[in-house]
């Protein structure tokens, strides 16, 4: 067909065939459009064919909300230079292609920031951040993307829905008609559940955001972390704010996990930007040429580590604030350290990384597996749930890495199944209904940040219960009642451990193709082009 293409090839839909995450699924075809006309075109041509679509970024995002059977929405190029920074108000509006690492660039020069930081922040599309309600490290001080977003467009069945901070939508638009005559009821009825089961943890990116919805009246609090379920972004409002211009980190290596809830509590008192922990199982990994002198025997002690930034515009009160949660901390942990020159600061943070290489490069049969990564608890059960994890994985005989964002009780896991050995699969998914039996049972979500996708989707209903499930049929159906975005992500179900990209049942690939996707993950390549490449 005559551009904006649909292409079907079949050396393209394997480059699309894989995510970050454990899923390999091979889609019917790719799209790749520049403008709202081409995307128009595109999403016209899927309907009429009966063809769902599944929008879709960089492709970093890990519970499988980014691969499907049908249409793949590659929105990377999509009107790639719209963007304004308004300094006045703080502001900026952009293409959902526009990286948050773009962002940050253009508006530094400002002397502004969106302080929302996942890991994947360098490729990480805004479109794909706002759909899966993107946090990270500073979420601690700053909450997650949907504290940040004022106004957005969304591309619907039926046309371009907009959607703005603290003002009422079109009631004419026949997404919002059928959200006052069916959802809305759905919701105002079941608001006594909702209040009882969303769980009260610091994080949560599991199904439609109707708990806020509750307390603002905000649609767009539902659309925030939809995970392309309800339609496109295809243009975003977001807040900015001024860069901090000081910062002081603290490292602390703690005896124990069973520390961990009484250390943070305190840590927190000074008000840090951060505080992330790397457990003892992560550190196993660290590179040990990596570490300054010294560091390795402490490493070898500690039950993990607190890593812990201090940030503000009076670099005296940075500082002091980061000594005293040192003095604080010092008599219970084996060392508390403070870093003040950037480039000490750096070497702290450096840790942060250290593991991910030979993780990647795993060569001895056992594969890193992101199944049980993204289990949010309440702070004060922190330790409880990280050795539940590694209780139930020991049990299975199965490897795991445990790192993640201690102050909000946000905790990721990297399973490492030997993949050579018979059975793996059976043991993966026992630790993963076990472990999200855990934390749902300590009152936590089984999605901080990362979204439901495919791989938790069948989770929800053990999680909130019929009645919220109830509202997010009525949700889905309000938005998208054809059931043509990204079906099986949040509402759904299946096994969840399956159509894998290792083991006996991935589907064959040719060597040249897994060697690449291989590469893109290993090397965090994700900001590269798919489409174009060979």
């Amino acid at each position: 067909m005559t551009a904006p293409a649909i292409r079907t090839d079949l050396d393209l839909r394997l480059r699309y065939c894989q995510g970050a995450g454990i899923y390999r699924i091979v889609p019917w075809g790719v799209a790749r459009p520049v403008s709202l006309a081409d995307l128009r075109t595109v999403l016209a041509t899927a309907r009429d064919r009966g063809i769902p679509v599944t929008p879709r970024g960089a492709g970093s995002a890990m519970p499988g909300n980014n691969v499907t059977s049908g249409l793949v929405l590659d929105l990377t190029a999509f009107e790639p230079a719209r963007w304004v920074i308004d300094p006045a108000a703080s502001r900026a509006t952009l293409s959902p292609s526009v990286s948050l690492g773009r962002l940050n660039l253009l508006a530094a020069s400002h002397g502004l920031i969106l302080p929302v930081d996942p890991s994947s922040g360098a490729w990480a599309t805004l479109g794909g951040m706002v759909s899966t309600n993107a946090a990270g490290p500073h979420t601690l001080r700053t909450g997650s993307i949907r504290d940040w977003v004022h106004r957005l467009t969304l591309e619907t069945g039926d046309g371009p829905l907009d959607l703005v901070r603290g003002t009422g939508a079109d009631p004419h638009h026949p997404v919002m008609a059928r959200w006052h005559n069916d959802a809305e009821p759905v919701i105002r009825r079941h608001a006594a559940a909702i209040r009882a089961r969303f769980p009260t943890v610091r994080k949560n990116s599991a199904g439609y955001g109707i708990n806020y919805y509750s307390e603002t009246g905000d649609v767009l609090d539902v659309v925030v972390g939809s995970e392309g379920t309800l339609g496109v972004v295809t243009d975003i409002e977001v807040c900015l704010a001024a860069v901090a211009r000081e910062r002081a980190s603290l490292r602390v290596a703690v005896r124990a996990r069973a520390d961990l809830p009484r250390i943070i509590e305190v840590i927190r008192g000074w008000n840090p930007a951060t505080l992330e922990f790397l457990d003892q199982s992560f550190l196993r990994f660290v590179d040990a040429a990596s570490l300054a002198p010294g560091d390795s025997v402490l490493l070898r002690r500690a039950g993990g580590l607190l890593l812990v930034d201090f940030e503000g515009d009076d670099a005296g009160d940075v500082a002091e604030r980061a000594a005293r949660a040192q003095a604080a901390v010092a008599a219970a942990v084996l060392d508390a350290h403070v870093a003040t020159d950037p480039r000490e600061i750096d070497a702290v943070w450096a840790l942060r990384h250290a593991a991910s290489p030979i993780l990647a490069g795993l060569s001895d049969g056992r594969r890193s597996l992101q199944v049980i990564e993204d289990g949010c608890v309440p702070v004060n059960r922190l330790a409880e749930y990280l050795e539940a994890i590694d209780r139930i994985a020991a049990e299975e005989k199965v490897d795991v890495v445990m790192f993640g964002h201690a102050g909000d009780g946000h905790v990721h896991v990297n399973l490492l199944p030997d993949v050579s050995r018979r059975g793996w699969t059976d043991r993966v998914r026992r630790i993963f209904d076990a472990v999200s039996d855990a934390v749902i049972a300590m009152g936590g979500t089984p999605s901080g940040e990362h979204g439901v996708g495919r791989l938790r989707a069948g989770l929800l209903e053990d999680l909130y219960g019929p009645e919220v499930i109830e509202c997010f049929r009525a949700i889905k159906a309000a938005f998208d009642p054809e059931g043509r975005f990204n079906p099986g992500v949040i509402l759904g179900g299946g096994d969840p451990i399956s159509q894998l990209k290792v083991g006996a049942d991935a589907v064959a690939i040719p060597g040249e193709v897994d060697e690449y996707l291989t590469a893109i993950e290993s090397g965090a390549r994700w900001g590269e082009s798919r489409w174009l490449s060979h």
